[in-house]
């Protein structure tokens, strides 16, 4: 049974319109509203330019689809249909118009020279059993299909779709794929479209075969059940005579300078002229192929053909690469790129790790981040580190594998040198046993961290670059902002004193020794389960991650030997809870898998209300300590940094300080809890605010 096919494409359309000018997205992402040189290098590799005229852009070759026994995978009517008119048929396709001038008698040739192509040998399909469309559109929605292509109306994800109108760049859209494929033939092609697309732009997802099915039937709009598959494509038969017809045509038409053909010969290039029936004009002269450029595209062709012979730097090769492939619908590199909003609700994973759990991580830096050895890795798929992302890295093969160098090249700078490490020290730091905690939020090979499960740290050592991860522990929130992940070493200095003196560097040198030579586990691994852990503050302050009834799944507690205490929420970056007493069981953090939603253990717990603009315009940077083991949560209100501060005051009282630029934010709303006793410190002045909160 088929179902109306309308919803979806309907939904598509309104999203991405149907169009005639070839649709690029670095191009449309980046340099549309203003074209330019840079985007016209784009186009003129994206649109296969190069491929007729020669030249070096910097960036993987694109090549049309494996045109051999393409009339076994797609219905040779839609071949037809789509040769005689691409525009038509494919919305936004790079495919230009080749056979514009031809008659229909000439198409039909050209569609039995493909059905004569001999195919390769391949192994007989599987018989399907079952279909679930269900779950295909589970699926769709959220291995990162909706990246590229659009989500559709009838799925919504868990934290609602978002608001029309919020797409910063289009869509790929699909052409008529009931008309096209039958579902095995869709199937093969989404499991692994490299296969006959091996120029990347349509990456690997890698997934069971069953999943492949299940999306080919959502998307052909199959119910699905036993046995029921939908009608499958018809046989085709070439006509030899025909067949020698469209070789010849699609020699001619210089079909072979963007597709690998049998029997036709390899295209020589064609020098540049500047005269008018050129492919640029909107007319182009007989014979040559038209492409429906837009204003804006054929302004950045103009603009870049001058200066095509001009070399691009490293740095501008890396950055159009990632455009072309469209990395940045996913991952964010030097300010550009990252999902869009419209698209961010359908990229999920674990909300207990905040953005860093739901987003790929960013590309700024990453050719000194990353060990080339295992980004080649990565890039191959046999690396993937951080499992709890929904959305899946997919393999875009020979066109990625010039990257790990390239990045090395112009992401290279002078690194800081780190001394010789000791790796029982390193064993220490990463421990719960005096060290600063790591594996209470990061997994340590196979076994799971004490509270959330943050990416694997065991591999450290053969990950990451030395000098980079130094950066990294000093000041997160510059690398990844939002992310949960604290600093230990704030402005360089070692709130851990007891390790090593203190010594910054000697302590993460330490860490990566035992990363990479150290055996058996990190201090603090529970041997056993059966007793409670509650945690005492005596000589400094206690800080810790959990959840947290009230406070929620960001909440961070500071328990202070003064015996007063506050839980914030970094997600709405705001104090939630206050008490007095005792501080708090850290068993069900440490210890449980899912850990559950705790409670303070002290009296007197006092819940704090969110001020007027937490969720809306507030944004968290992560905490700093100071030497006394004080934390000064950060965040920001519309870009301006704001630091606020909690420590005991005298008579068991709790001091709150909130400082910020008063030139750039005029005033701050401030709330407070109810049945505490407020008063205004005299400290107070424009930008500062300073407050003594007591217990009745």
């Amino acid at each position: 049974m088929i179902r109306d096919l309308c919803f979806g494409f309907a939904a598509l359309l309104s999203v991405v319109g149907l169009r005639a000018e070839p649709r690029v997205v670095g191009f449309e992402r980046f340099h549309a509203a203003a074209p330019d040189a840079a985007g016209g290098r784009l186009l003129y590799n994206e649109l296969g330019c190069i491929n007729c005229h020669g030249g070096d852009t910097g960036l993987p070759m694109r090549r049309g689809p494996d045109l051999t026994a393409v009339t076994a995978r797609a219905n040779a009517d839609w071949l037809r249909a789509f040769i005689a008119d691409p525009a038509r048929h494919r919305s936004g396709t790079a495919m230009p118009h080749v056979l514009a001038n031809q008659e229909a008698a000439d198409v039909e040739a050209v569609v039995h020279y493909l059905g004569a192509l001999t195919p390769k040998k391949t192994a007989p399909p599987k018989k399907i059993s079952h279909l679930n469309a269900e779950l295909g559109k589970a699926l769709y929605h959220t291995k990162g299909c909706v990246a590229c292509h659009a989500p559709r109306a009838d799925y919504a994800p868990p934290d609602g779709r978002p608001a029309a109108g919020e797409f910063s760049y289009g869509a790929a859209a699909f052409p008529a794929l009931a008309d096209k494929y039958d579902v095995a033939t869709l199937a093969a092609f989404v499991r692994d479209p490299l296969a006959t697309r091996p120029d990347g732009r349509m990456p690997r997802t890698e997934m069971e075969d069953q999943d492949s099915l299940d999306i080919a039937a959502y998307l052909l709009g199959i119910i699905g059940s036993d046995g029921e598959v939908g009608p499958k494509l018809p046989a085709f038969t070439s006509n030899p005579a025909l067949a020698a017809r469209g070789r010849e045509i699609v020699t001619s038409a210089r079909c072979a300078a963007c597709h690998t053909l049998p029997s036709v010969p390899a295209v020589q290039s064609v020098a540049l002229q500047r005269n008018t029936g050129g492919c640029l004009d909107e007319t182009p002269a007989a014979g040559l192929p038209h492409y429906a450029l837009s204003p804006a595209q054929r302004a950045a062709l103009l603009a870049y053909l001058p200066v095509r012979a001009t070399r691009a730097s490293p740095a501008q090769s890396a950055t159009d690469t990632l455009k072309v492939l469209n990395c940045v619908a996913c991952h964010e590199r030097d300010g550009q790129g990252g999902p869009d909003a419209a698209r961010k609700p359908y990229f999920l994973g674990d909300h207990n790790l905040g953005d860093t759990g739901r987003f790929p991580p960013p590309l700024t830096g990453i050719g000194r981040k990353l060990q080339p050895e295992w980004l080649a890795q990565a890039l191959a798929g046999k690396r993937r580190e951080r499992p709890y992302l929904a959305t899946q890295m997919p393999l875009y093969g020979a066109a990625v594998a010039h990257l790990p160098a390239l990045f090395a090249s112009c992401d290279a700078r002078q690194e800081t040198t780190l001394p010789a490490g000791d790796v029982e020290a390193g064993r220490k730091l990463l421990g719960t046993l005096g060290g600063v905690s790591c594996i209470t939020c990061h997994r340590w090979g196979d076994r799971p961290s004490l509270g959330i499960q943050a990416i694997d740290i065991s591999t450290l050592a053969s990950r990451l670059q030395p000098s980079w991860l130094r950066e990294y522990l000093i000041n997160p929130a510059a690398h990844r902002p939002g992310t949960l992940m604290p600093s230990f070493w704030p402005d360089g200095k070692a709130a851990n004193r007891d390790i090593l003196g203190g010594d910054t560097d000697r302590q993460i040198a330490s860490i990566i020794a035992f990363a990479r030579e150290g055996k058996g586990l990190p201090e603090g691994f529970p041997a056993t389960s059966a007793r409670e852990f509650e945690l005492i503050p005596s000589l400094r302050p206690v800080v810790l991650r959990t959840f947290m009834a009230d406070a929620g799944t960001h909440a961070i507690l500071v328990g202070f030997p003064a015996g007063v205490h506050v839980a914030y929420d970094g997600r709405d970056c705001r104090p939630a809870l206050t008490w007095k007493g005792r501080f708090f069981d850290a068993y069900g953090t440490w210890f449980s898998r899912f850990a559950p939603f705790e409670k303070p253990l002290g009296e007197s717990v006092v819940a704090w209300p969110a001020p007027s603009d937490a969720a809306d315009t507030r944004k968290f940077e992560g905490y700093r300590l100071d030497a006394a083991g004080v934390p000064t949560f950060l965040f920001s209100v519309g870009g301006v940094p704001v630091a606020e501060r909690f420590e005991p005051a005298e008579n068991g009282s709790l001091r709150r300080t909130l400082t910020w630029n008063l030139e750039s934010l005029r005033s701050l709303p401030v709330a407070h809890p109810p049945g505490l006793t407020v008063q205004a410190s005299p400290a107070s002045t424009p930008g500062k605010l300073e407050f003594i909160y007591t217990w009745p």
